[in-house]
């Protein structure tokens, strides 16, 4: 009679590797010029993250938040979208309505939402199809027809 052999399976230890390994000559921020802390490259910045950047969490109020050519409060999107010093209403030109169409739609864009830095969607069409705006919009008329009831109602008992 033959004996089985059993073979013992060699198990090495595994080295578990980051997702994303940290490049070895750091990322630069795109805002500030600084590397990006490993902390937040992992995270998934990869265009932000230096020390300069956390900094900058808190919004500042209006006041401390002016563009410095024309000394109005910068948009608080483009202040989110690094423009420290320039981003007022008046830093930015806005192109008559044939230049500022919307990508998906071909509608011009609503000077609002251009200004705000939506430069490729933003028009009525892009803001009315939102998904749930239909149901908003629906809940908002019945709470105004609401209100509206209840007022001619009470008016009535007065």
């Amino acid at each position: 009679m033959k004996k089985a052999i059993v073979k013992k399976a060699i198990v090495k230890k595994k080295r578990i590797l980051p997702i994303v390994s940290y490049p070895r000559k750091p990322p630069l921020c795109r805002l500030h010029g600084k590397p990006i802390r490993p902390s937040r490259w992992r995270n998934g910045s990869r265009t932000s993250g230096c020390a300069g950047c956390e900094k900058k969490i808190i919004m500042p109020p209006d006041k401390k938040r002016l563009c410095k050519e024309h000394k109005i409060p910068i948009y608080r999107r483009r202040w989110w979208d690094g423009y420290r010093n320039k981003g007022c209403p008046l830093c930015f030109e806005l192109p008559p309505p044939e230049e500022r169409l919307c990508k998906r739609h071909g509608r011009p864009i609503s000077p609002s939402a251009w200004l705000m830095g939506l430069h490729s969607r933003g028009c009525s069409k892009c803001r009315n199809s939102a998904p749930g705006m239909k149901a908003a919009q629906a809940r908002y008329k019945a709470r105004k027809r609401l209100r509206a009831k209840r007022s001619k109602f009470s008016s009535r008992w007065r």
